[in-house]
């Protein structure tokens, strides 16, 4: 999706085939990168898996997401409880922040 009025490309949040929120990344170096358009705590989830790889933002998740794993955007480095109760619906959990978040991604493995 694309917001006109921010020029952002729109990433929608879908909870029981609805779409209850969205995320959105600035196209260019308009500030803030990322935008949040509602409420709702629950992660950016892309594919159909029965495992989640869960990463820190919404073209990660894009990136990821297929036929085998679900790509589960954080949209950050906090892991929510909203996030912890969205990932029981999988088999199994992979952490996967970026390198610079190290300590964050083993405690929150080590969490779930």
């Amino acid at each position: 999706m694309y917001d006109v009025k921010d020029d952002r490309v729109v990433f929608p949040i879908v909870h029981d085939d609805k779409i209850v929120d969205g995320t959105g990344r600035a196209i260019g170096k308009r500030l803030p990168k990322w935008k949040k358009y509602g409420k709702s705590g629950l992660p950016y989830a892309f594919g159909c898996g029965k495992v989640a790889v869960v990463v820190e933002d919404c073209v990660s998740a894009a990136v990821v997401g297929s036929e085998r794993f679900v790509g589960v955007a954080l949209l950050g480095t906090t892991l929510l409880e909203e996030h912890k109760q969205y990932l029981t619906r999988f088999s199994a959990t992979i952490v996967a922040l970026d390198p610079d978040v190290l300590t964050k991604t083993i405690a929150m493995a080590k969490e779930l």
